[in-house]
């Protein structure tokens, strides 16, 4: 927080992991769950389950675990009582992508409470809450009432990654903008971020859908590098990069998945299918609809090894980060 202030950056504090597991997805801290049907085989996404709210029976909550959003509440307190009044925070959300499944009483109830605790605490601070997958105003528009929507924030993740193979760059823009401009988003009443978008048009990144865990094939071919020798010199072990059989172990939903496994020392990575020059023009195409479409927008900006459009370095590289910034910042300038 102190870094982000000493270079003037704006900062939203993300809660991406609550007790039990809000999503199954390891990004919360925990993958729910799993199933090893023998020594070298295990399910997941077949499996998948959401303890944090309560008892998932597969179809729906059969009980909900008050212990556990008390939890979370308190996290929220304690977040805010720390941070609160930080010159770099601008804006909180109390739980990252709670999955499609969330029982929605129970999350707006949780919404509402936690909103309550950052008004009260600092009511500068923008509250953001996640579309939990569900992008659509009959969902959401009952939440808050039109007088009393201040600083509230919708948060919806979109990416391309996962979506059916197209064959150019252009039709990906098209399915961005049709997807951005549907009436469903549209008619939301509250200002609308983007909390995570990307420049993958492929699910090729290692362990993206979890260990030796992919959830889809992928798309495109994915190209193949080294994979990464350890960092920790004293403690890290290497493993046979010599071995022609994949490393398990190796998930199975239906069929035996190796799509996301490393075999004679190579890791997957993006495919090479659209040059740099085509990424770039992903970058400006989808960054302009997300202008003229809601309030606000983050690229997923984390710095990876191997999967360079999944990273920031990528953008920066191929000159789309440095207009975009170059952009805002004249636009700055000029106010």
């Amino acid at each position: 927080m102190d870094t982000a202030a000493k270079y003037n950056l704006k900062v939203l504090l993300d809660v991406h992991a609550v007790k039990d597991s809000q999503n199954g997805f390891d990004n919360s801290g925990k993958a729910l769950d799993m199933i090893w049907t023998d020594d070298t085989h295990f399910k997941h996404w077949s499996v998948l389950n959401a303890s944090w709210m309560g008892t998932w029976d597969g179809e729906k909550y059969t009980s909900i675990n008050e212990e556990n959003i008390e939890f979370a509440i308190d996290t929220v307190k304690g977040l805010m009582n720390k941070w609160g009044f930080h010159e770099a925070l601008y804006a909180l959300e109390p739980v990252n992508e709670p999955w499609w499944n969330s029982d929605l009483p129970t999350l707006k109830s949780f919404y509402k409470t936690t909103r309550n605790i950052v008004r009260n605490i600092n009511p500068k601070i923008i509250f953001v809450f996640h579309d939990s997958f569900l992008s659509n105003a009959e969902t959401w528009n009952d939440l808050f009432n039109d007088n009393d929507m201040e600083n509230v924030v919708l948060d919806t993740h979109k990416y391309l990654a996962w979506n059916a193979a197209l064959s150019t760059i252009g039709s990906y823009c098209d399915t961005y903008g049709s997807t951005m401009f549907n009436a469903d988003i549209q008619n939301i009443k509250y200002p609308i971020w983007v909390g995570e978008w990307s420049l993958a048009t492929d699910v090729c990144a290692m362990w993206l859908g979890g260990f030796n865990d992919a959830n889809s094939p992928a798309q495109f071919p994915c190209q193949k590098v080294q994979c990464p020798y350890t960092y920790m010199k004293h403690y890290g072990t290497d493993f046979n990069r010599n071995d022609p059989n994949p490393l398990g172990p190796f998930a199975i939903d239906g069929e035996s998945n190796d799509y996301s496994t490393i075999t004679q020392g190579m890791c997957l990575t993006d495919s090479s299918t659209f040059s740099d020059d085509d990424v770039k023009t992903l970058g400006d195409c989808t960054s302009s609809i997300l202008d003229q479409t809601v309030s606000g927008q983050f690229l997923w900006n984390f710095r990876n090894e191997l999967e360079p459009r999944w990273s920031y370095i990528e953008a920066y590289d191929n000159g789309w980060l440095n207009a975009y910034q170059n952009h805002y910042q004249k636009e700055k300038v000029t106010e």
